[in-house]
């Protein structure tokens, strides 16, 4: 699990996730795949709100230890986009 605050928190993995350019598929809104495309290893993240804060949880090693990976830098991406569509949509 981490806490997704702010992008100053989460600028290494969001710097390796734009080396990387990992591919990420949407499965449902708050659940995503990431692909790493040279290795072709992928992971599972959920992006959702628990008690008023933002959390991600990730698959991989770097995720099950509660570090931040670029797995989820990626996918919370890709989460902020769509939540913010959806807020509009439903305004």
């Amino acid at each position: 699990m981490v806490k997704l605050t702010t992008a100053e928190a989460m600028q290494k993995a969001i710097d390796k996730a734009r080396a990387v350019k990992p591919m990420v598929r949407i499965v449902n809104f708050g659940s995503y795949t990431v692909t790493n495309k040279q290795t072709g290893a992928t992971y599972s993240v959920k992006c959702e709100k628990r008690n008023g804060e933002r959390i991600a949880d990730c698959d991989c090693k770097a995720g099950a230890r509660g570090l931040r990976c670029y797995h989820v830098a990626a996918a919370a991406g890709c989460h902020i986009i769509l939540a913010a569509e959806r807020a509009t949509l439903h305004a």
